[in-house]
């Protein structure tokens, strides 16, 4: 029996937009860290150097930095928690 050639084909581009994504992944963490620097920095510009827009920026900046890296355990956690939700483990 012979393999469809489309099969092949989709298991070809799925193979590679997995690995396409998981070669992104650095990349889009460090876009993410000088996304949120710039943030802060803009809003410490934007409020004339105003501490307490430094510091919630920074609170901001931090909150995403630490989602953007832990993307995949706050997903688990999640589904872990809706009802009929399983984690990626199960």
């Amino acid at each position: 029996m012979t393999v469809p050639v489309d099969i092949t084909v989709r298991a070809g581009v799925l193979d590679w937009a997995t690995q396409t994504a998981t070669d992104a992944q650095p990349v889009l963490q460090t876009v993410a860290i000088t996304v949120a620097i710039g943030f802060v920095i803009y809003k410490a510009v934007h409020s004339k150097f105003s501490l307490g827009t430094i510091v919630v920026s920074a609170l901001a900046a931090g909150i995403f930095i630490w989602l953007v890296f832990n993307v995949t355990e706050l997903s688990d956690t999640i589904a872990e928690d809706l009802p009929g939700g399983t984690s990626a483990d199960d």
